[in-house]
């Protein structure tokens, strides 16, 4: 996955509200968390929560600096790094090391953070909502999603023996068998369910493909046809 998409199906819900994240890096967005928080707080009459005193708390700046470490994400003592926090304020100095960003302007400014700081975070809010939040962080959120890109490089590789092989029109028909329509940025909005279903499809044709079941671009195009005609009619 080169592009960096930012995924949005109904799987992504926390209490009613999607929580964005992107594919690359997988960073989660920290506004739509607090967001989530706020609107489900004032309905069940739980404590404010200052997620950006959660963040600076010394205790969560300790776990931040370990998290970051594991991932070779920063090489400098405990020391270096609460001093370099200090000196150049939370946001900035997250932003110097890649753990965090910000994106649009003004009204539609909008943070994302590092995942598994987000979980940090979301881990700290109540304990209704952590447990929310777990059940949530459970399902996967991006797995199946690469999973399924992965299968189609699979598949991709699988069809290259084949010169004429339009790979357009097999994305294309892989989509009409699962979704039953096809358009820009489908797969992004895609439930668990159909991504599963996307991933043993592409499986399955490349398997077909490497043990000889299907030999031509033509056949390939012929499977996706039958194996649409035939979803259709059971729906």
């Amino acid at each position: 996955m080169k592009t960096n998409i930012i995924l949005k199906s109904q799987d992504r819900e926390l209490f009613g509200l999607t929580i964005r994240q992107q594919t690359q890096g997988g960073f989660l967005n920290l506004s739509d968390l607090e967001e989530a928080y706020t609107v489900t707080r004032v309905k069940n009459g739980w404590h404010d929560k200052n997620i950006t005193m959660i963040l600076t708390n010394p205790n969560n700046l300790e776990t931040i600096y370990y998290i970051l470490e594991k991932q070779g994400v920063i090489k400098v003592s405990l020391l270096s790094f609460i001093e370099n926090v200090k000196n150049q304020g939370f946001a900035k100095h997250m932003k110097t090391i890649g753990a965090y960003k910000t994106t649009g302007a003004r009204h539609t400014k909008t943070v994302w953070v590092n995942p598994y700081i987000w979980v940090m975070v979301a881990m700290d809010l109540n304990p209704i909502f952590k447990a929310q939040v777990i059940g949530w962080l459970t399902d996967s959120l991006i797995v199946n999603r690469i999973e399924a890109g992965n299968f189609y490089k699979e598949l991709s590789r699988a069809m290259s023996k084949f010169s004429n092989v339009d790979y357009v029109q097999v994305a294309k028909g892989l989509n009409y068998c699962v979704f039953g329509r096809h358009e820009t940025g489908l797969r992004n909005s895609a439930t668990q369910k159909e991504l599963k279903e996307l991933e043993s499809l592409e499986s399955k044709m490349a398997f077909a493909i490497d043990m000889g079941y299907i030999t031509s671009f033509e056949m390939i195009i012929s499977e996706l046809t039958k194996i649409y005609k035939q979803r259709q009619l059971t729906k």
